[in-house]
């Protein structure tokens, strides 16, 4: 062979040897994987010991840092506030369970049109979530744009190849958004009083006379005013159902000069006080929660009466004597009619273990609510009544 077709010779096996590295590159499972594989293998197995989730956004600034303690998940960037466990799960169940559908770019040059850029990037649309489990890192994945309501696009940090998967996470994009959002829930039919004092000095009070009633009545009404409807005064008294936040800062940051004051009473004598003003646009408050021992004590009373028997009937666990007529109406059985009061009164709130719930949650603690449940238990009397004239 000449000298010149061993060089041929040699630059062509030279070019295949090139070929087949790309080739095994690509085949890898470090840069690939098949399709129907699961995009984070060996997570699945190991769900039950993630102890530590980041996500991170344009410009590798942190989104979320959710830690797992002995008391349970909280989000690091919001001083430690527990964490909506239900939510972490369910994302990460759905990237354990996430397979690859298709292979796509592998070229860094359109991996914006997928939204896979790498997150130090500023431009980038994506989010990147880390996960560990008991000190094993599944590395990081990124999370780039959805194909049509159950499918995205994503790339491991680590690896030139992207993909489509078949699972959409729709992993939070800000802190507050991973807390675990329930501040109280008191529903409407349990408050018996609510008491507004406004800082210029106006109060409204509104109250129910058992909680039964339909609405709740507005004390003082100014001589020659109506209210405008009413149940105008229910948005109030149901203001602590699921009262939700929309963020969250320590308690001992700036507190109001002049906050609002809303104290909520109920027939089972919890006591919820809420203290809170507008910031700008935004309403912050801080809450309280306490027991009305009287109250509780007369609810705990009326609570007994309604499981005593009926007068004249035998007591629980009194056997039937001779002549006693079995009963012959299904309201009369066992469990029916009057037998329904005990159950209710069984359920009856513990308002002491409730309050020391609630402080043990919300005492470290302000929040910021949207606007319009802050609204709704800062009213005013001129918002309950009909226009003069």
């Amino acid at each position: 062979m000449s000298r010149r077709g061993l060089i041929v010779l040699l630059a062509a096996l030279v070019v295949l040897g090139a070929l087949a590295y790309v080739g095994q590159r690509a085949r890898s499972p470090a840069a690939s994987a098949a399709a129907g594989g699961p995009i984070l293998p060996g997570l699945q197995a190991a769900l039950n010991d993630v102890d530590r989730v980041t996500i991170k956004k344009a410009g590798g600034e942190t989104v979320a840092t959710i830690e797992k303690h002995a008391e349970g998940w909280s989000v690091a960037e919001k001083g430690g506030y527990p964490a909506d466990v239900g939510k972490l799960r369910q994302n990460l169940r759905a990237l354990a369970e996430a397979k690859i559908l298709e292979t796509k770019t592998a070229n860094s040059a359109f991996y914006d049109k997928l939204g896979v850029l790498d997150v130090a990037d500023a431009k980038a649309t994506g989010l990147a979530i880390t996960i560990a489990a008991s000190g094993k890192d599944f590395g990081t994945l990124i999370l780039g744009d959805a194909k049509g309501t159950k499918q995205r696009y994503a790339r491991r940090a680590s690896d030139a190849q992207s993909y489509l998967l078949d699972r959409d996470p729709t992993l939070p994009k800000t802190a507050a958004q991973w807390l675990d959002a329930g501040i109280v829930d008191v529903r409407g039919n349990r408050v018996r009083q609510v008491t507004i004092k406004h800082p210029d000095g106006e109060v409204v009070t509104i109250s129910k006379p058992g909680a039964d009633a339909m609405n709740f009545d507005v004390a003082a009404i100014p001589k020659g005013r109506e209210l405008l409807y009413p149940g105008v005064a229910n948005v109030i008294g149901n203001a602590l159902r699921e009262l939700n936040l929309e963020d969250v800062e320590r308690a001992d940051a700036t507190a109001p000069d002049k906050p609002i004051q809303v104290e909520y009473r109920t027939f089972d004598g919890l006591v919820v006080r809420v203290t809170g003003a507008k910031r700008g646009d935004d309403a912050w408050i801080a809450v309280v929660a306490s027991v009305d021992a009287e109250q509780a004590a007369q609810a705990q009373a009326a609570a007994k009466a309604a499981q005593a028997p009926a007068s004249g009937a035998p007591a629980p666990g009194d056997a039937a004597q001779p002549g006693d007529a079995a009963p012959t109406d299904a309201s009369k059985a066992p469990g029916a009619g009057a037998a329904a009061k005990p159950a209710d009164a069984a359920a009856q709130p513990d308002p002491t273990a409730e309050a020391q719930r609630i402080n043990a949650r919300v005492s470290a603690w302000r929040y910021k609510l949207a606007t319009f449940q802050y609204d709704q238990m800062a009213r005013r009397m001129a918002d309950l009544l009909k226009p003069v004239g």
